[in-house]
This record gives C-alpha cells, sequence and structure tokens, in this order.
C-alpha cells in the first residue's frame, strides 16, 4: 500500500545548496515534501534540473514536474525514485510519460492549473494512469500569492468523477484557509512560501496537522 502525507512543506529552488538545506529542515520535522522541478518554459521560472535533486529515504516525496515535455525527463524522475511523480495536464507527451512511469511502478499523478477543466482532463484518456490530482490555485513556478478559492468547486467535481483517486492543492495554502481546503476533499496540502517563512516551521506544522485532524 502507498505511504500517503496529508500536509507537505514544499522546496522550491534553483540552487543546490538552498535544497539540501530545506531538505535537511523539513525532513527533520515533516512526514513528507513536495518538490518542485521547472524548466523555465512550461513555467516562467527555471529550478533546480530533477538530476541535480535527491530523496531521504524517511521522508514521503512527491515531486511536482513543471515541464513542458516531461518525457524528457522520464529516466532521471525513475532514478530519484519518488513516492509521487506528478506531471501536468497541459504538458507535451504526457500519455507516453505517465505510460513510462506507471510500466516503472511508479505511483503518478496529474496537476491541473485554473483554467484545466475536469472535462479538459477526461479528454486526454489517461484516467488509468493516475491516482493522484493536484489542483493547482496559485502562480505556476512561484511560492507565495494568494489562493483562489472559487477553485474550490473543481475539487468538488473530481471527487464526483473520481471517487478514488487523492486530491492533492497547491497555491496559497496558509493557516487561514487550510482547513476550508481539506474540509472541501482536498487530502494532500502543499504548502512552501508559509512555512519557509515561519519562524519555527516545525511548531507551525504540528499546529496544522491537530488543525486538520
Amino acid at each position: 500500500m502507498s505511504r500517503v502525507i496529508a500536509l507537505a512543506p514544499t522546496i522550491t529552488t534553483n540552487d543546490p545548496h538552498e535544497y539540501r538545506e530545506q531538505m535537511e529542515l523539513i525532513s527533520s520535522y515533516a512526514d513528507g515534501v513536495h518538490l518542485d522541478f521547472a524548466d523555465g518554459i512550461f513555467a516562467p521560472t527555471k529550478m533546480l534540473d530533477v538530476d541535480q535533486s535527491w530523496r531521504k529515504d524517511d521522508i514521503i516525496t512527491h515531486a511536482h514536474v513543471m515541464h513542458k515535455d516531461p518525457l524528457r525527463v522520464v529516466a532521471d524522475l525513475i532514478k530519484l525514485d519518488a513516492d509521487l511523480v506528478i506531471l501536468h495536464a497541459e504538458s507535451d507527451n504526457l500519455k507516453q510519460a505517465l505510460t513510462k512511469l506507471n510500466d516503472n511502478g511508479t505511483r503518478c499523478g496529474v496537476a491541473i492549473l485554473p483554467d484545466t477543466s475536469v472535462d479538459d482532463l477526461r479528454a486526454l484518456e489517461v484516467d488509468d494512469l493516475f491516482e493522484h490530482v493536484l489542483v493547482f490555485g496559485g502562480r505556476l513556478g512561484y511560492q507565495g500569492g494568494s489562493a483562489d478559492l472559487t477553485i474550490l468547486d473543481k475539487v468538488t467535481e473530481l471527487k464526483q468523477k473520481y471517487p478514488d483517486v487523492e486530491i492533492g492543492w497547491d497555491g496559497g495554502l496558509n493557516g487561514d484557509n487550510a482547513k476550508q481546503i481539506a474540509a472541501a476533499g482536498v487530502n494532500v496540502l502543499n504548502m512552501g512560501g508559509y512555512f519557509k517563512n515561519a519562524e519555527n516551521p516545525a511548531k507551525l506544522y504540528e499546529e496544522l496537522k491537530k488543525v486538520l485532524n
């Protein structure tokens, strides 16, 4: 059975040293981590290359790949050995990339941007290739900002059409909206700047876990 997490601090950087610092810090207090990768084409910012990243075996690892063509980094993603790899519905060669990951036994997810509907996702004909849908409610490729809570309607629709699929949220999460987003049916909350800018992220993490439970 796949290991699951409900709350994941995010690493968003293009600096290998910062990546290591953040990984060491997050793994000291959290059950899981959300790794952001962006090619500077699909997303406006360039982040650490997948082949420069690594995971720690004692922490559940989700990899969110914001690449125009994720097929190009499938081999690196397999080597990373993340517990979940999330590719974007809007990217090229999605079905081929998901198929290769599935053939490797990798648990897969699909992310959808605010303008991508649930019907758009279904039209891609990849329903048998993912177990997780990441609903994006913020600015692609950036930490911070606010969450568009009108997108929670999409969560409701996803739960109706994919009742067995795990749902994640990325973008604008904080202590003020986390409970509302979770109550709408989101299973995995990914938080970037909220933890990174916290004076005591470990204490904040424990406080949020109590709120979400």
